[in-house]
């Protein structure tokens, strides 16, 4: 699936679903996700990758990526700001995902930034991170023989 222009997601609404494994998904142009229950990106199947080239933009207690299988790619060069309890900016529910996060990163009042609830995790770090805020999170990993590689500035 290729996403080439912005794409504005609110109110409980999903912008792109994919149901099955192997699936690509190309977010191109800027993605923003406000709203509890509001999704930019969902994949439900194994060897998902994501590519998000434009930024991403979570409020609201929404999520920006939301995967959910095993051995999944997430390459965040667009760089993401996620402000609210509850927001995600990228968040995988699998064994094996790969997250590299090569734009700046702005996480507040409460956001967090990378989430990965499964085992063997890698994070790469490679931007700028800024978190601000009581509860904030720039990466979280809930699972046994995770690495965060964080290279950039934190």
């Amino acid at each position: 699936v290729n996403n080439d222009g912005d794409n504005a997601i609110s109110n409980g609404g999903t912008g792109t679903q994919v149901n099955g494994d192997e699936a690509t998904v190309n977010n191109n142009g800027n993605t923003t996700v406000d709203g509890q229950g509001s999704t930019g990106t969902e994949i439900a199947g194994n060897n998902a990758v994501v590519n998000q080239d434009g930024t991403l933009d979570v409020s609201g207690g929404g999520h920006g990526i939301d995967i959910t299988g095993d051995s999944a790619t997430v390459d965040n060069k667009g760089g993401m700001t996620v402000t609210d309890p509850d927001s995600i900016g990228i968040l995988i529910d699998g064994d094996k995902a790969i997250v590299n996060n090569d734009g700046d990163n702005a996480i507040s009042n409460g956001g967090t930034g990378t989430q990965v609830n499964g085992d063997e995790a890698t994070v790469n770090n490679n931007g700028k991170t800024t978190v601000d805020g009581q509860g904030s999170t720039g990466t979280e990993i809930a699972g046994n023989n995770a690495v965060v590689n964080q290279d950039g500035t934190l």
